[in-house]
């Protein structure tokens, strides 16, 4: 029994070598392989970006952002094939950057009947009737208009001098100043939202003391990050200022 066993294992060895070698003479070939290299260049997409989610393959990629190029280099076979699908897929004009106007509006509710009725614009009319149903304010006004436009992913920013507000019978204060800034600007997966990170206002009021005809400014702020829907007037945030409040109404919108 034992012979059998020890003739079995004599032939065993010679064919576990002979795998082993194949094996060998396999990664051996493989490692050998010459490296093919291809030039991409992109028409929509950032080089930047695409070499980053092009990591995941075995391959070494070089970026020239100012000729719009990658230089690819990787081994001969389905590697090369499958970065050329991926970058089909990602060079496409929707990956181009796009503009995103938005629109503040700074609107005043005070305790006073509103002066200027005429003021409001009329597409503030559905707003307006919202804080009125939400907040006890007599009156809304609008104080200030800004306008801010920006790519996909950059800052803005954009200062103004608004109406000034009437502080006694017959006088009315220096305009209020403000400064509205935004850290990015983006559009949501579902392509009908506008995604809005680091949302930054500053706004400095006049506010009446108890002089006639005399103010103080009052400094006040408001940061967040939103997400609305493209053409929506969406209240932000309301600030307290003496006795009334600062509401800040957006709507953005994606446009080419």
């Amino acid at each position: 029994m034992k012979r059998i066993l020890f003739a079995l294992l004599l032939i065993a060895l010679p064919l576990a070598a002979q795998e082993a070698k194949k094996e060998d003479e396999k990664i051996t070939a493989q490692s050998a392989a010459p490296w093919v290299q291809k030039l991409f260049l992109l028409k929509y997409a950032d080089p930047a970006k695409v070499a980053d989610l092009l990591r995941v393959f075995n391959a070494s990629v070089s970026l020239n952002s100012d000729m719009h190029a990658l230089a690819v280099k990787t081994t001969p076979g389905p590697s090369m094939a499958a970065i050329e699908e991926a970058i089909q897929r990602l060079d496409v004009p929707s990956a181009a950057s796009k503009n995103i106007e938005m629109t503040a509006y700074l609107l005043i509710g005070g305790e006073t009947a509103g002066t200027e009725p005429s003021a409001m614009p009329k597409e503030l009319d559905g707003v307006v009737a919202q804080l009125k149903n939400a907040f006890a304010f007599k009156s809304y006004r609008l104080l200030d208009i800004l306008a801010l436009r920006t790519r996909v992913g950059q800052r803005a920013s954009n200062s103004s001098l608004g109406r000034p507000i009437q502080v006694d019978m017959g006088t009315s204060s220096a305009p209020p100043t403000t400064q509205f800034r935004i850290n990015s600007a983006g559009i949501g997966s579902d392509e009908t939202t506008v995604r809005i990170d680091g949302l930054n206002l500053q706004s400095r009021i006049p506010v009446a003391t108890s002089g006639q005809g005399q103010f103080v400014y009052q400094d006040v702020g408001l940061q967040a990050d939103v997400d609305i829907k493209q053409g929506q007037k969406v209240v932000i945030g309301r600030v307290s200022v003496a006795e009334s409040a600062l509401f800040l109404v957006l709507t953005a919108q994606v446009v080419n």
